[in-house]
């Protein structure tokens, strides 16, 4: 006769977070569960246009430090100002910026700057929220450098710095601060995200930056 196995308390919530984790995903499948809200797709999307014409659409990488500030906002209970937000001051081009960059390499996780930074900034910011569609928020970012502001460069990244707080808090944290420019996300042609490109200095160069939450 086979000696009973003694399972530890862990062992035993392991094996009990399987099979509820089975049962659920049999339900999910038959149509037995409502599935709304317990998934969410985040859609990291840059449009770059050469003053009205779209010169390529495609999909950047938020970072580990992105990440961490989107569970920061949810887990702090205070910050250190009201003001301490990611797009804080966007629009002023104070302590967030879109820059471009012609350093290779693919984006990695613990990024925390571009390759080689073209320390421009664009001449106007801008930024705006929607609905698309049902279940589907967005913000967007843009920035916009007016024609001859950068020299006929080629591109090679592009980086979205935002307001934050790079390093995980602790739940119920207060006073949180931030830091300026920081890197959020990442598109290059490392990546394989778009092909180089040279600056028309005779017309605007124009990102549009754009992160989209929808219901999976």
């Amino acid at each position: 006769m086979m000696p009973r196995l003694q399972l530890s308390l862990e062992q035993s919530n392991a094996i009990r977070k399987a099979i509820c984790g089975i049962e659920q995903s049999i339900k999910n499948r038959l149509g037995l569960r409502n599935t709304l809200g317990d998934r969410i797709i985040i859609e990291d999307e840059v449009l770059v246009y050469e003053g009205d014409k779209l010169l390529f659409k495609s999909k950047g990488h938020i970072v580990n430090q992105g990440l961490i500030m989107i569970i920061n906002l949810m887990a702090v209970a205070g910050l250190n100002s009201t003001s301490i937000v990611p797009s804080y001051a966007w629009l002023t081009i104070t302590n967030g910026r879109m820059r471009v960059g012609t350093g290779t390499g693919v984006t990695v996780g613990t990024m925390t700057a571009l390759v080689t930074e073209v320390a421009t900034n664009p001449n106007t910011q801008g930024g705006a929220t929607a609905s698309p569609a049902t279940g589907t928020y967005r913000v967007s970012w843009t920035g916009t450098w007016n024609a001859g502001t950068l020299a006929a460069i080629t591109v090679t990244e592009i980086g979205l710095f935002l307001y934050l707080n790079p390093a995980l808090q602790s739940f119920g944290a207060t006073g949180m601060t931030a830091t300026a420019n920081t890197l959020f996300s990442r598109l290059s042609s490392s990546d394989g995200d778009f092909s180089a490109f040279v600056v028309n200095v005779a017309v605007p160069l124009v990102i549009e930056w754009r992160l989209t939450f929808t219901f999976a």
